[in-house]
């Protein structure tokens, strides 16, 4: 089976439209699809109480096809929300960005004047057999950890690899 990188992640969001303005304005994502969900199919396929409704809108970074973020609000909505999983429970926790085109430096400086909250100052990650990366992270709207990335060079990454491959020899 030809299993490729994630299509999308489907994030349940409790105001769509804060979570539209979150992953527009601060994430630089882009609307490309609204759109009502209902119907038998969606309850089976999702599993859903019968009558279940929702609005979906599917947000992309840059020109990707893959890698999209769904963002879902469910009528009726759930009656007790678990809230935001952490690290430690099973199921997802955090959604990862590489940043490209600029600096971590660089976003981290333009959402700290959007008056974004960090969890994590940006910082330097030392990852065995990889390289050094940069990460920050902040929440979004319904609390889930979002982690921006700056990974090294390839050149560097390779460089790091082979010398992890020699020094284990």
């Amino acid at each position: 089976m030809a299993i490729s990188e994630i299509h999308h992640a489907g994030l349940t969001v409790a105001d769509l439209e804060r979570s539209i303005a979150f992953y527009r304005d601060v994430l630089g994502f882009r609307k490309t699809l609204d759109m009502p969900l209902k119907g038998s199919k969606l309850e089976r396929l999702l599993q859903l109480r019968p009558g279940t409704k929702a609005r979906s809108v599917i947000m992309q970074a840059g020109r990707a096809i893959t890698g999209e973020i769904e963002l879902i609000a469910f009528d009726p909505p759930v009656d007790r929300p678990s809230g935001p999983k952490r690290p430690g429970d099973p199921g997802v926790f955090m959604l990862s960005f590489e940043v490209k085109g600029e600096t971590l430096a660089e976003v981290h400086e333009r959402l700290r004047e959007k008056g974004i909250r960090f969890i994590a100052e940006p910082q330097d990650l030392g990852l065995p057999g990889y390289g050094s990366i940069k990460a920050l992270s902040l929440e979004d709207p319904d609390g889930i950890i979002i982690e921006l990335i700056q990974l090294p060079s390839l050149e560097e990454a390779r460089r790091v690899h082979k010398e992890s491959q020699q020094a284990g020899a």
